[in-house]
This record gives structure tokens, sequence and C-alpha cells, in this order.
């Protein structure tokens, strides 16, 4: 009897540590499919972010560095609705990622 609970307890054990190995596992990769839409949104967001500085400058109520400052920190927010570009390819991969491992845990 006492051979068997060890036994028991072993493979408990042993699945217990692959299922927080898989789910570091998944949080790795999740970050990574995370960063690689980030990038991607700030490649779509560059044009957007020039035309910022540069309509700042045209204004000319601020200097060079506020102005880049203002652009540099312009994310594709847009008040009430979603923030632009998370319709990308990279964006839609991660979520479908984290949407896939929602409720596992």
């Amino acid at each position: 009897m006492l051979k068997v609970m060890i036994f028991i307890i072993s493979i408990f054990s042993v699945s217990a540590g692959y299922c927080a190995e898989s789910k570091t596992e998944r949080t790795q990769k999740q970050a990574e499919l995370d960063g690689i839409c980030e990038e991607a949104r700030q490649r779509a967001l560059l044009p957007t972010k020039k035309k910022i500085y540069q309509e700042c400058l045209n204004k000319k109520i601020k200097g060079e560095s506020e102005c880049a400052q203002d652009a540099d920190s312009y994310n594709g927010n847009r008040g009430a609705a979603a923030p632009l570009y998370y319709d990308l390819p990279e964006c839609e991969a991660a979520f479908k990622f984290r949407k896939a491992y929602r409720n596992t845990d």
C-alpha cells in the first residue's frame, strides 16, 4: 500500500512539474509574440509619428525635443475606439495564441 502511495505521489509531482514548465513556456512564447506585434505596430505608426513631428515643428510652439517626444509617445490610441494596427497579422497571431490558452490554467 505504501509503495502504491509513493508511486502516485511521484507521478503527481512529475505531472505538476510538467504543467509548470508548460505554463512558463507559454508565457515566454506569449511575450515573444507580443513583442513581434508591437514591433510591427511601431513600424506601421512611423509615418504618423513623422507627420506629428513635422506638424509640431510647423506650429513653432514647441522645440524640436518636445516635438520629438510628442511624436515618439504617440501609440495609435483613438479615444473610445481600439488603438490602431492591432489587426496586423503579427498582432492577430499573438491574440490567437493568448486566446487559445486563456482558460487552461
